[in-house]
């Protein structure tokens, strides 16, 4: 008998592969998970029982685990999320906000976010971080323009950051809480990529250690965890918790995966036994290759001398950003090459650069590895060697546009729209969320107006080689009708 299959082939074809792992999530195929705590699925698949406990009502192991995880991370409480950080932002906006609050928002925001403000009726407030032209990242949050938001918006509820972003950049969360809590308001943080930073001295001061009230971790980014597998952290007396609690039974599955919540478990164990020896590791092969690739001179790995710079207060030691911009070669280009070519499989890749998450699951032959190549890469164009440019367009936009808000994301969400070719969108409100994916942060959010700059920039992003999720067909949109 034959069975067709196609994802499950898929994965077990890819397996096969045997490619580097520089993307979540952090376990990379397991290399991350001890051998004792490998074992089969499908005998650990159970369900709520006597012996296994009842996550929206625990009492028994799963209390402990999560009672565990917030000695571990710094946290009055701890919540397992097996719906990924996503309904963890969810939980955190519906827990402080009714709906027709303000909520004081990042535009950097996951689109996680706008989700919780339609499904939340809240009215964000967004402020804008700042932009690295040279380099094609965004930076960090400015304090002050959080004190003057606060200060035009004296009713809105709180604020909603997200630090590190995707590129490994952290914005002065210290600071900001103290504003924030200056003004008697809640400090939430999507510190999705920042699960491992209280594990170690030289990596970032987590969100809890800096005050905020509330923060949501991807363990399955950088830590041993399976896909979909995040935590909530409450670390302040401002939040009411039985109405957070009520939120995560709205936003999660009502049969979670036990799963995700063992190695959950499992991945907060092996950091508190030896994240600091695995993180110093990586701190240090993570240096070196920063090292080798900057003595190349064409090319650029992201590192601590940013901090400083446009608002940036600290960076990710382990996360490996590489700037090609100099070679003028696109990132799309150069996380083909390294898949094709190398058998690299990078995270996501942006206009300019590359974007790796390493782990503990990576070992340092793998890094070396990674610095090799870029070094080949960069050799090979700066001696105009062949290379495959194909649907290369060079980037003609400092900083990626940004459309007028107009109407709140829920108000939008229930207006009449319509679907158009998208180069005839110009001045229509966006009904939308339009990504790139990854990083997952919005291009147009719904009741932001589209506008000529960002039609190209779209344009661009596709015709290099990324991804943009939102569209119809890959050339419609979907707009509010006149």
């Amino acid at each position: 008998m034959t069975y067709n299959t196609p994802l499950y082939s898929a994965l077990i074809n890819y397996t096969k592969e045997n490619k580097i792992p520089f993307h979540m999530p952090g376990h990379k195929q397991g290399s991350g998970i001890s051998a004792r705590f490998k074992t089969s699925v499908f005998d650990i698949d159970l369900t709520e029982l006597l012996e296994t406990d009842n996550l929206h009502a625990p009492e028994g192991p799963i209390q402990e685990a999560q009672q565990l995880a917030a000695a571990a991370f710094g946290a009055q409480h701890s919540f397992f999320l097996i719906n990924g950080s996503t309904c963890g932002i969810q939980a955190m906006v519906a827990s402080i906000c009714n709906p027709g609050d303000i909520l004081i928002v990042d535009r950097n925001c996951h689109s996680s976010v706008i989700s919780s403000l339609i499904l939340c009726g809240v009215t964000p407030k967004y402020i804008y971080p700042e932009y690295i032209a040279d380099l094609g990242v965004v930076g960090g949050i400015h304090p002050a323009k959080i004190q003057e938001m606060l200060i035009q918006c004296p009713q809105a509820k709180g604020v909603l950051i997200t630090s590190p972003t995707y590129y490994g950049i952290c914005s002065d969360v210290k600071k900001i809480a103290q504003i924030v809590h200056s003004h008697g308001k809640i400090l939430l943080v999507d510190e999705a990529h920042g699960a491992h930073f209280c594990f170690h001295k030289k990596l970032p001061q987590s969100a809890l250690q800096a005050g905020a009230d509330m923060c949501v971790q991807s363990a399955h980014k950088t830590l041993p965890a399976l896909t979909q597998s995040s935590l909530l952290h409450v670390n302040s007396d401002r939040i009411d918790l039985p109405r957070l609690k009520s939120c995560l039974k709205l936003f999660q599955s009502s049969s979670p995966s036990f799963i995700l919540m063992a190695y959950l478990d499992i991945a907060r164990s092996i950091m508190q036994n030896s994240g600091e020896k695995m993180l110093n590791d990586l701190i240090e092969w993570t240096e070196e290759l920063r090292d080798r690739i900057n003595r190349i001179g064409k090319i650029y790995c992201l590192g601590k001398e940013l901090i400083g710079t446009c608002h940036i207060q600290d960076m990710d030691a382990t996360r490996v950003v590489i700037h090609f911009g100099k070679l003028g070669l696109t990132g799309y280009q150069v996380a083909r090459e390294l898949n094709m070519r190398y058998n690299i499989q990078v995270e996501m890749a942006d206009f300019h650069n590359i974007i790796c998450i390493v782990s503990p699951g990576n070992n340092k032959q793998q890094l070396e590895y990674l610095g090799q190549c870029s070094q080949q890469i960069s050799s090979i164009i700066y001696n105009k060697k062949t290379f495959n440019r194909t649907g290369y367009i060079k980037p003609i936009f400092k900083q990626p546009p940004i459309g007028q808000y107009t109407i709140t994301p829920r108000e939008v969400f229930y207006s009449e729209s319509e679907i158009i070719p998208i180069e005839k969108a110009v001045d229509r409100v966006c009904a939308d969320t339009i990504v790139s994916f990854p990083p997952g942060i919005p291009i147009l959010c719904p009741g932001e107006v589209v506008c000529y700059d960002i039609i190209k920039y779209i344009s661009e992003i596709i015709a290099c080689g990324g991804k943009v999720v939102g569209l119809e067909d890959g050339c419609n949109i979907r707009v509010v009708k006149n």
